[in-house]
């Protein structure tokens, strides 16, 4: 009976809000990259990102990844690394006490997140990872000189804070918002990965959308197939009154619901347009697109297919075609032409 009451001891370790043991070990939590599924959390160069899946709180370390778990491995990893489960228990059971957690509560209030809903434990790696790149403010070597992006649009309202940097690589990140389990609030899913020779997806993650910011009054919505694309066309037709979206490639069966999400919030009048490549998987995307409007139920829409003209070819091959004279005025043909 004793031991089986020392394995609840230990359970009941892991499903401590695990950001307020942070916080009263020196952890203060950056609310602006925490989410509601996610905290990050700093103390020194250190980086922690927490979460909560069905069961029980559990970390990961921004640069450490075999720092990682739960409460228990907080505890031998971070607060003193290598001791022994009879000291994680001294270091955890007042955490247990109603009294004692309360007081920490107020005494770090501000410090920590003091409700973090669950999520899928494989978006907490994601999440940490991503913690470790910086956002693209300015001139890229990537994105401007191999890729044609003018650098006054990667620091334009539009893209500022969509777009980040792996400083290890030199490549550019553009992050994927979705819904974490099923549920209806919004969180990082994963990432594209551009950069020369790279061309990959967040190992542990999955597509939702990419998108620029957007701003009232804009007249477009337009989808394109990766999040380089997406930026091309707008450096090539303007970003006055224009916002785009990353579908990175086909569609999974989470990303329909978030189209219409993005759909919908659109304007009276505004118009909906599928920037997608002209080849057969851009065809297919434009059929699916398409649909989508018509199921949104907005008849105030107008739908365009703005594809390259030349077959084959995608928005970001345009923009590098035309470097030096890039259009600054967004100007759609009219429906039927």
């Amino acid at each position: 009976m004793r031991e089986l009451d020392r394995q609840s001891e230990l359970e009941a370790f892991k499903r401590i809000n695990l950001s307020l043991i942070a916080a009263e070990y020196g952890y203060e939590l950056d609310r602006r990259k925490s989410t509601k599924h996610s905290a990050l959390m700093q103390s020194g160069a250190d980086k922690i990102i927490i979460a909560q899946n069905a069961q029980h709180y559990v970390y990961c370390s921004v640069y450490d990844p075999a720092s990682s778990g739960t409460a228990i491995d907080f505890a031998q990893r971070v607060i003193e690394p290598g001791c022994s489960l009879g000291r994680v228990r001294q270091l955890l059971r007042p955490f247990l006490s109603g009294g004692y957690a309360a007081e920490i509560r107020q005494k770090r209030a501000g410090s920590f997140a003091p409700q973090i809903k669950p999520s899928e434990t494989d978006l907490i790696g994601v999440a940490a990872r991503y913690a470790s790149f910086v956002p693209i403010a300015q001139s890229h070597p990537y994105l401007c000189q191999q890729r044609g992006v003018p650098a006054e649009l990667l620091s334009d309202v539009r893209l500022r804070g969509r777009i980040a940097c792996c400083p290890r690589r030199g490549s550019a990140v553009f992050p994927h918002w979705g819904q974490a389990g099923g549920g209806g609030d919004r969180c990082l899913v994963g990432y594209e990965i551009k950069g020369p020779g790279v061309n990959l997806f967040s190992k542990g993650g999955r597509k939702g959308l990419w998108m620029s910011a957007g701003l009232p009054g804009d007249r477009v919505l337009a989808f394109a197939e990766s999040g380089l694309d997406a930026v091309s066309y707008l450096a090539v037709r303007g970003k006055d009154s224009v916002r785009v979206a990353s579908l990175s490639g086909r569609m999974n069966p989470q990303q329909p619901e978030l189209v219409l999400s993005a759909i919908r919030r659109m304007e009276e009048g505004a118009r909906v347009v599928a920037a997608f490549d002209n080849d057969e998987a851009g065809d297919a995307l434009t059929d699916e697109l398409a649909q989508l409007v018509e199921r949104s139920g907005r008849a105030d829409l107008e739908f365009l297919d703005d594809r390259p003209a030349e077959r084959g070819a995608d928005w970001n091959q345009v923009l590098m075609r035309s470097r030096g004279c890039v259009s600054t005025v967004f100007k759609l043909p009219s429906l039927g032409q």
